[in-house]
């Protein structure tokens, strides 16, 4: 293992545009940053000239196609390969500033329970946008968000986060758990689990508000499924979030009492894609099952406990 070395992964599919406006920030941020940092653009088998543009624009980055278009599944087996200590996981729609690099691998260095460290999200125009959040069960089903009441006195401070939808991570604790699960194929809720999973081990996340990205946020996904399909995509994970992975009863007991009255809600508002994503997940109830049953490694933390360290931040 390169101790202290850092690889960030880009992953692209048909973003031509998107890299040409994002990638130079994460260049020059790789470039400046103090602990030894290379980039690579992995490729979902794009159909553009994305990779044109990298080969000749970017020489110091590495290409890597993957073999299908597996969304963000197909940084496991490429995070899997490395060698680095760190890696840093972005999509190609996030433009960095120049010292995102270092606090975050600082931070993982600096607490050895450490798993991800989550850089402060702004969008194109400079407004917060995430990173600092929360995740909670409430109403039968999991609830994350990083603009719970009081969140805007507290996003400029160090401390820890629940989530972290691109960040970095310390390499050998995501290979153990097997990166993010294709349970939820093509995604959303595949970060949620990924990081439930660690703080399940005792691994935490931390929040880094120097580090700053600015994130368009879903730029690929809403061309591709649209947002009502996105919203039925999301419902389905949610539930397949607590099929696979809640124990408590108590939180169990809620989840079976609220399902019923969730699907009269869905019913009588007509959020046709809220519930066509309940059916949805029902057809792969038997897949949840079998990633719970498959589930391994020590449970440090309950459940309960998971979701009162998050109302603490």
């Amino acid at each position: 293992m390169k101790k202290g070395a850092c690889r960030v992964i880009v992953l692209n599919y048909n973003g031509r545009d998107l890299l040409a406006e994002c990638l130079p920030s994460i260049v020059e941020a790789a470039k400046a940053a103090k602990h030894p940092t290379g980039v690579t653009v992995l490729d979902n088998r794009s159909k553009d000239d994305s990779e044109t543009l990298v080969r000749e624009k970017f020489p110091t980055v590495a290409w890597v196609e993957s073999p299908a278009n597996r969304v963000y599944f197909s940084f496991n087996a490429c995070v899997a390969a490395l060698e680095e200590e760190f890696v840093i996981l972005l999509n190609n729609d996030i433009r960095v500033e120049p010292g995102f690099v270092d606090p975050l691998l600082e931070a993982l260095e600096r607490h050895e329970d450490a798993f991800f460290a989550a850089p402060r999200s702004l969008d194109w125009n400079g407004a917060y946008e995430g990173s600092l959040s929360k995740m909670e069960f409430r109403r039968g089903l999991l609830w994350g968000s990083s603009r719970f009441p009081g969140h805007e006195s507290k996003i400029r401070r160090e401390g820890i986060t629940m989530q972290c939808g691109f960040g970095a991570f310390r390499r050998e604790r995501f290979t153990e758990l097997g990166g993010y699960d294709d349970l939820y194929f093509p995604g959303t809720m595949e970060d949620s689990d990924l990081c439930f999973r660690g703080w399940r081990r005792g691994w935490k996340g931390y929040y880094c508000p120097e580090s700053v990205v600015h994130h368009i946020g879903q730029a690929t996904f809403k061309k591709a499924f649209g947002a009502s399909g996105i919203r039925r995509m999301n419902r389905r994970n949610l539930y397949l979030f607590v099929w696979k992975n809640i124990r408590d009863p108590l939180c169990l007991a809620a989840h079976a009492l609220w399902i019923p009255v969730h699907l009269v809600k869905y019913a009588v508002k007509g959020e046709t894609d809220f519930l066509g994503g309940f059916f949805d997940a029902c057809g792969l109830f038997g897949r949840a099952m079998d990633r719970r049953r498959a589930t391994r490694g020590p449970r440090v933390l309950t459940d309960r406990r998971i979701f009162e360290t998050s109302r603490s931040i």
